[in-house]
């Protein structure tokens, strides 16, 4: 009887539930997710471009409006704009490529890793230069994550800048050093 109880309330339950969620919970078409991008609310932004991302991977008619993005003013839309891009395999353009590269300079560490990531799905070797750099970056993760992006763009010329991680005092730092040289020798 006990049981009964349980399951009868837990049904009571999720139709609650169900009828308190908002009729938006439905998918947004294109056209308003990218009305969205216009929004003045940083999560309205970044929700939509997440779901773009996941919903019209490769519409060509966001792209223009989620490059545009990679110079907003606020640092979590420029990088979930990168991101984006970097996560579908973009086009871009070189100039597309400095503003990224451009967020590789941030103080702000998530930022720089962010735009880092972002690099390594693109057709983006011309950065390598500019990543470099990340590699004596005093967060782990963005060391971290340049070792990833240079094992992907970069070529055995800079195996000499990652070799010092391969010490450094963070082991995930070291395996990511060693993982990176391993990949760059064997291209």
């Amino acid at each position: 009887m006990k049981i009964q109880k349980l399951i009868l309330s837990a049904v009571i339950g999720l139709a609650v539930v169900a009828t308190v969620l908002p009729a938006s919970a439905a998918p947004k078409s294109e056209d308003e997710l990218m009305a969205d991008l216009a929004s003045p609310k940083e999560g309205i932004v970044t929700r939509a471009l997440q779901n773009l991302e996941k919903e019209y991977p490769n519409s060509p008619n966001s792209l223009p409006k989620i490059k545009a993005l990679l110079t907003d003013e606020r640092p979590a839309v420029r990088e979930k704009a990168a991101r984006v891009l970097g996560a579908t395999h973009a086009k871009v353009s070189a100039d597309d490529l400095k503003k990224i590269a451009a967020m590789l300079k941030s103080d702000n560490w998530k930022e720089a890793q962010q735009a880092v990531i972002a690099l390594r799905g693109l057709d983006a070797k011309s950065t390598v230069p500019e990543i470099v750099p990340l590699l004596k970056n005093a967060n782990p993760f963005v060391k971290r994550d340049a070792c990833r992006t240079l094992a992907v763009l970069g070529d055995k010329s800079v195996i000499k800048d990652i070799e010092p991680l391969t010490s450094d005092p963070d082991k995930r730092v070291q395996k990511d050093a060693n993982d990176a040289i391993f990949t760059l020798k064997n291209k």
